[in-house]
This record gives C-alpha cells, structure tokens and sequence, in this order.
C-alpha cells in the first residue's frame, strides 16, 4: 500500500458471534437443563458486518460513505479510527487522525466544562497550547460560555452536545471521520454545524463522511463509497455514488414497496407515495410532484373533514404542510373505507431524506395526528433546465434573469 493515500484499506472484514439463549417454559426447566448440561453452549452464528472491503483515498480527498443502516459504514470508521480491530484485512493511514464518531466521548461529568474541553481536546490528540491558543473560538462556537465553569453533569443535553462538537470540530488533523455529527443540537447550530464541515472539507484535509443529509453529501463530498449489506458495492463520483444509494431505497428487504401503516392513526390506516402510473416509489426527483395516497377507515360520516401533511427534513425539522381546502373545494365528506390522494405539483425541496407524517381535523378537533409515517428521498435534478440542480436552503424554486446594459451619456460621465 503506497504512502501517496491517506488511507488505504486491502481485505477488511468485521465478523460478530450473536448467541441464541435457549427458551426454557420455567426457571425450574432451565436449571434443570443446565445441570444435564453444564458445559454446553448457547447456539449461535457468525455475522460479517463487513466483508473483504478495499479501497485507496488520496490526501486531501472528501469522501462520504453510503448506505442503508446495517450496511457497515460506522463499522468501517471504528475499525480507521482504531477503536475496534478488523476480523480479517488491514487499514493504513497517513497523518494525524480526528474522530468525530461519537460525540462527547471522554467528558467528565464531575469536571466543568473548561476542564472537560482540554481534557476532551487532548483525548482527541491536542496539545495543551493548541487547545489553549483555540480555547476562546471553542467557547464561542458552542456558545456555553456563561456555564463554563459549571459540571457538565448540569449541562441540559443540547449544551453538552454542542461543546463536545465544538472541541471536536476544531480538532487540527490531517485526517477526519465524521458519523453523523450533523443532527446534533437544534436548527441554528446544525446550520453552524454545516457551515464548520464546509470550512474543514475545502482546508485540504482529507476527510470521510456519514451523514443521511444527502444535500450536505452532496456539497460537502467530491467522492462517494456505497456499502451494501457490509460490502464496497460502488466507488466514484458523489454523484453516481447518490445514484447507487437512490437505487438501493426503491425497495425494502430487496422485495416491492409497500404502503406503509400509520402508527397510531384512529382513522387513517395506511399511506403511500406513488408515481404517476400509481406504483409505490420512495425516491422523486428534485421539482417533481408529490403524490400521496391514504386509505382510512370511518365507521361514521364525517362532514368536511380537513386532512393534512407535514413534511420533515432528517434534523426533524418541519420544512412543508399542505392541507385539503376549508372552502367549498373541500371534501364534502368520508364513511366508510375511502381513499385520499393528495398531490403537490412541483416539490419544492432539495436533495435530501424526508418524513411524512399526517394529519385529521373536524371543525377544530384533531381526530389524527400521527407519527412520521413514511421516509422518501429526493435525488438531485437539472430541474429547471439552467444547469445547477441543487443549490443550498431548505427549498428550491426556478428564476428568470435578466441583464440589460445602460450606456450613460459621455458628457454625464465627464
């Protein structure tokens, strides 16, 4: 393996032994087996979150990692950042190595939260006059300053988390494995978050990525490697990387797509997302329409019934509602076993992973307000014919420029 990567990985595999405790009827039924036999083992069976993996990343390079959950990403930025050792293989890196794995890792909850960043910054390879020469943009990015001096075992979470990213964010590495740190903390600081990650992926540091904010992925990341099922299954361009990942959502368990139930719903019994030919999809194309399909169950008429989505992005943020019109074009009634569709002609939300929740009112009663019901994503698209595709914020809309030169008069100019 040649020093000309950052890392290099040949080989790598993580096997598990999961054991299957033997169901006995009664305690006295499981003493009695063990006596009979004492030295036999619960059954059990081999594992392999990862599986003969190799790759090569050049220094300087920006990488996400991609995946349904159980495909072996965090598995892999374990096995790099040393905290747990391959079953089969070996990893190489060159340079120093951050870990932005599990955030908060090392904080003390009887120290303060001045002694738990040097302690913190030193657990994740600073110096102390590094951690001292950063210490004020530390406190200012986490914005805990007033309670530096308090345990952090008083800390409210989000405070805690929030200072443990700050540290770790400001961590002077060649390389960094980042898994997830983007959901941490509220809107404006998984914004600032964001904002942190764009300055450490454009230093020249070479950096690998987990996130399920695929329009961060995209952004950040100029490479993609997309497991499956703990194998490299792609390695390229982000953006056929995303391909492979969309791909891999069209189904669940690798057979057809479903509609999904509705958790806790009184009325509302199933919903779905379908194209225009009426096929369950969970992958749209930035700008297409939204079409839902709901079935629901009324054992009594209900006269103008007010249904309702809401849309959420992969923070939990709530980025869109629609609702049927209050207005005579309402629906004039439901009984029985009926039907609602619902479509939004041009979605106006970039590349990313989105929840579906829903929702039932009669006059001013909520008669359903459900749990996020159903995930869908939506890929990357030259939507509006100009080029771009996605652009960052949390919506996106065609525009028409113009430009028009105005020649002053020279005797004006003089």
């Amino acid at each position: 393996m040649s020093s000309e990567f950052a890392i290099s990985a040949r080989g790598i595999g993580k096997s598990y032994r999961i054991a299957h405790k033997r169901q006995h009827a009664t305690m006295a039924e499981a003493m009695l087996h063990k006596l009979r036999n004492p030295f036999e083992k619960d059954p059990s069976e081999e594992m392999w979150a990862l599986n003969d993996v190799s790759f090569d990343i050049p220094h300087g390079e920006i990488v996400g990692l991609l995946g349904r959950n159980g495909a072996g990403k965090s598995t892999l930025l374990k096995i790099l950042s040393r905290i747990t050792e391959p079953t089969t293989g070996e990893a190489r890196l060159s340079g120093r190595i951050g870990s932005l794995i599990e955030v908060g890792t090392g904080f003390q909850p009887e120290l303060t939260g001045r002694e738990n960043i040097f302690l913190n910054g030193a657990i994740l390879g600073m110096r102390r006059h590094e951690i001292a020469k950063r210490f004020d943009e530390i406190v200012d990015f986490s914005g805990v300053e007033k309670f530096l001096d308090t345990p952090v075992k008083h800390y409210s979470s989000g405070m805690y988390v929030r200072l443990a990213f700050a540290v770790a964010a400001h961590l002077d590495t060649d390389i960094l494995l980042v898994d997830e740190v983007l959901s941490v903390g509220d809107a404006d600081f998984q914004k600032k978050s964001l904002g942190k990650m764009d300055d450490v992926a454009h230093s020249g540091r070479t950096v690998i990525f987990v996130s399920h904010n695929v329009a961060a992925m995209e952004t950040l990341c100029r490479q993609g490697l997309f497991f499956r099922g703990g194998k490299l299954a792609y390695s390229g361009p982000i953006g056929d990387a995303l391909a492979e990942y969309h791909k891999s959502l069209k189904s669940f368990s690798d057979g057809p797509i479903q509609p999904m139930p509705v958790v806790n719903g009184k009325y509302l019994r199933t919903v779905d997302v379908v194209d225009d030919a009426g096929e369950s999809v969970r992958v749209l194309p930035m700008g297409t329409p939204l079409r839902i399909q709901i079935q629901a169950q009324f054992p009594d008429q209900i006269d103008y019934p007010i249904f309702t989505a809401y849309i959420d992005n992969a923070s939990g943020q709530q980025v869109l509602s629609v609702g049927s019109p209050k207005t005579e074009r309402g629906i004039p009634g439901v009984f029985g076993t009926s039907e609602i569709s619902c479509v939004i002609e041009h979605l106006p939300l970039p590349p990313g992973e989105y929840f579906l929740r829903l929702g039932l009112i009669h006059g001013t009663e909520y008669l359903d307000d459900t749990s996020p019901s159903i995930m869908f994503t939506v890929s990357n698209a030259d939507t509006f014919k100009d080029g771009w595709g996605a652009r960052r914020g949390i919506c996106v809309a065609g525009s028409r420029w113009k430009a028009v030169s105005v020649f002053a008069d020279p005797e004006e100019v003089a």
